[in-house]
């Protein structure tokens, strides 16, 4: 071939190249244009409030909206979701140009109170599916679930629960056959309850009534009762992190092997423990014992101290100040008795009492007492004609009792029982109880830090509908959800929560 034939071949073959080229460019440019392009995002700027108990979005600059744009509210943490054309949200001059606009206002008002609850917007177009808003309106609580879980469907009875570890509790109660069982569940911070017992331990196969359940140290946690022929009983166990429980008990102490009724352990330093008691002849009984941090029990008790030799019924101690406890029980005539003792960081008892008070000259059935403010102490009793009641009462830090009641409520004048008072936030406390009709009710009270109590519940809830007994409640770790164990329907065991705000409203 001569050297110009094959330049010309050279050229025409160029050419070619490039119209095909051209061609398959054409075609993908015709093919790409066929789609249409997602429509932007319109610019706005929109801000919420709240009035008059009303959400309020108010259209403050850029594009007007669609009617079809989407506005999710999220009030306590439970989403509505609402059309900006729909309903009445936009009043009928802000309608007329079929768009959301400038200066208009979309107001959504709420079936429920939401003064104490968080309200978060999202505001999404519809056409560009973007979000065009999102925003805290109201800073507040988020609404918890309100959940139950039967963790025994055989037999419960006195059941006491206590914080483990993360969303781990721990119950103790009197089970089948009257033993002693320890069961560990998982309580979520939302008030979600797993529906599965993590572990279960029957730690005495005889007798086992009123178990008082306290932390000890690391994973070792001590259970003092009532055990077989009535004696006094104290067990350590080991529950892990994670709810599993060793298991064999670690160790075992008959700190009294004549009575050993109702007893409350206390930490009072170091490995030292006391427990208060009805004992021999139903007399009141102080003693206090030593466990290790492993859980081993020093095989002799350090100190006894019969502080009343009459009678002693339910008594429930508290810490005061430095060496000084409370001591509030039914004691003789069945009346109600506050008595103060001294009680040694080595475990030494003083051998008399510092003061005594009578609190309830009638009936004083099942104190509990609590921790108010500086000297001010509350306690929840069954009074005269087995009515509820509350009263306040002054301890010096050095013992001295105040002779008079500060303040006294009865909070319900037809029946009470089994009372458990815990604290919620400021003057607000939480009180749960069986009522007249077998029903577990929980109810919130305010007591000032002079001791002065609030004539008026500021809110009460029937927290089990069919039959309930024996409350024992506890704060879920760091929240607002709170969780009762209870004897229920059948002599089963339950575990159900239920939200408190820090005002007193019950959420359940």
């Amino acid at each position: 071939m001569k050297k110009e034939d094959k330049a010309i071949s050279q050229i025409v073959g160029a050419a070619l190249l490039l119209l095909i080229a051209l061609a398959i460019l054409s075609t993908v440019y015709m093919y790409v244009l066929s789609y249409p392009l997602p429509n932007p995002a319109p610019y706005v700027d929109i801000v919420g409030s709240i009035e008059g108990g009303n959400i309020v979005l108010t259209h403050r600059g850029g594009e007007a909206l669609d009617f079809n744009t989407e506005v999710r509210l999220m009030i306590g943490g439970i989403p509505k979701s609402i059309t900006v054309g729909d309903g009445d949200y936009l009043d009928n001059e802000s309608k007329e140009n079929g768009q959301w606009d400038i200066g208009e206002q979309l107001v959504y008002t709420p079936t429920e109170d939401i003064t104490n609850l968080q309200v978060k917007a999202i505001v999404i177009d519809s056409l560009a599916e973007s979000i065009l808003m999102t925003g805290i309106i109201q800073e507040g609580i988020i609404i918890a679930n309100s959940d139950t879980f039967k963790f025994d469907n055989v037999r419960c009875y006195e059941p006491d629960i206590i914080h483990v570890s993360g969303k781990i509790y721990a119950i103790a109660y009197r089970g089948e056959s009257d033993d002693g069982y320890l069961k560990t569940v998982e309580i979520a911070d939302n008030g979600d309850i797993t529906d599965t017992v993590i572990d279960t331990l029957e730690f005495d196969t005889d007798k086992c009534y009123e178990p008082n359940i306290i932390h000890v140290s690391g994973n070792i946690y001590a259970i003092a009762y009532q055990g077989e022929s009535d004696d006094g009983y104290l067990k350590t166990v080991e529950i892990a992190d994670n709810g599993d429980i060793n298991v064999a008990v670690k160790d075992s102490l008959e700190f009294d092997i004549k009575n050993g009724y109702e007893p409350n352990i206390i930490h009072v330093s170091g490995n030292i423990y006391a427990i208060a008691y009805g004992g021999d002849k139903d007399d009141g009984y102080l003693k206090t014992v030593e466990i290790a941090d492993n859980g081993d029990i020093t095989d002799t008790v350090i100190d006894t101290l019969e502080f009343d030799t009459d009678k002693c019924y339910e008594s429930n101690i508290i810490h005061v100040s430095g060496n000084i406890y409370a001591i509030a029980y039914q004691g003789e005539n069945g009346d109600g008795f506050l008595k103060t003792v001294e009680i040694a960081d080595n475990g030494n008892i003083n051998d008399t009492v510092v003061d005594s008070f009578e609190f309830d000259t009638d009936q004083g059935y099942e104190p509990n007492i609590i921790h108010v403010s500086g000297n001010i102490y509350a306690i929840a009793y069954q009074g005269e004609n087995d009515d509820a009641f509350l009263k306040t009462v002054q301890i010096a830090d050095n013992g001295d009792i105040n002779d008079t009641a500060i303040d006294n409520f009865e909070f319900d004048t037809d029946k009470g029982y089994e009372f458990n008072i815990i604290h919620v936030s400021g003057n607000i406390f939480a009180i749960t109880y069986r009522s007249e009709n077998n029903l577990d009710f929980l109810l919130t009270e305010e007591i000032a830090d002079n001791g002065n109590i609030t004539d008026t519940i500021i809110d009460n809830a029937a927290f089990e509908a069919d039959k309930g007994y024996e409350p024992d409640i506890i704060r879920v770790s760091g929240t607002t959800v709170y969780a009762i164990a209870y004897r229920g329907p059948n002599t089963h065991g339950f575990v159900k929560t239920v939200q408190i705000v820090d005002n007193g409203d019950i959420i359940d």
